[in-house]
């Protein structure tokens, strides 16, 4: 009697415990899914290959140059305001396009404004002005190796624990060297908020999200 009573009490643990592991299993499998499915939605796209090359700096040089001019007088700034960008600046691969041209030609004001702006603090954290941008011409020289870039090339994308941002693995091919150099930085998208004649729009704008030394360090450790 007593082994039958064992028997049968073993029979229903083994049963507890499978339908335990089931349920883990179970919820484990939904919550998988689950971050699948977010971060393939929140996950920005970005577009593979050759994204940055002399041609396409020129329309953003040209560009600059436009818009330094323009903005020096009442009915330029307006003009701006209401023309329509060539360069869709909502793109991930435009602001890593604006990122390496600004630093290849060594424009600090352009250059700062691709960086997260509280990344831009920890990196540049001088009071003094003038050494802060002293410390932004350098890391804009180290990361061009003195506007020596020629061309940008995406070779995948990787997903990260942040919402709204993507790690992206590069090629940057300089003039001086043979073979290009292969780097890692996040992008990541934040919400913006302007008001545009009295009308509110918000709309997420891209920024590099890595410390600008460690993308120094990961170039010039290769």
């Amino acid at each position: 009697m007593r082994e039958i009573k064992e028997a049968i009490w073993l029979a229903i643990r083994e049963n507890i415990i499978k339908k335990t592991w089931f349920k883990v299993l179970s919820v484990l499998l939904v919550l998988l899914v689950g971050f699948v499915i977010y971060k393939a939605y929140f996950t920005p796209e970005i577009t593979k290959g050759e994204i940055g090359n002399k041609t396409i700096w020129k329309d953003f040089e040209l560009q600059t140059e436009e818009f330094e001019k323009k903005s020096k007088t009442l009915d330029g700034v307006k003009e701006i305001e209401n023309t329509v960008p060539t360069i869709d600046g909502s793109k991930i691969e435009s602001v890593i396009n604006y990122f390496f041209f600004t630093a290849n030609t060594n424009n600090a004001d352009l250059f700062i404004s691709t960086l997260n702006p509280e990344l831009l603090n920890k990196d540049f954290p001088e009071l003094n002005l003038q050494e802060k941008f002293r410390k932004i011409d350098e890391s804009m020289n180290r990361i061009s190796r003195n506007g020596q870039i020629e061309k940008i090339e995406v070779i995948r994308s990787l997903w990260v624990m942040e919402s709204k941002a993507v790690r992206v693995v590069l090629d940057i091919y300089y003039k001086d060297l043979k073979k290009p150099v292969r780097i890692n930085l996040i992008v990541k998208k934040i919400e913006q908020s302007h008001n545009h004649s009295d009308n509110e729009k918000e709309n997420d704008l891209p920024y590099i999200h890595s410390s600008v030394w460690d993308i120094i360090e990961l170039i010039e450790d290769k």
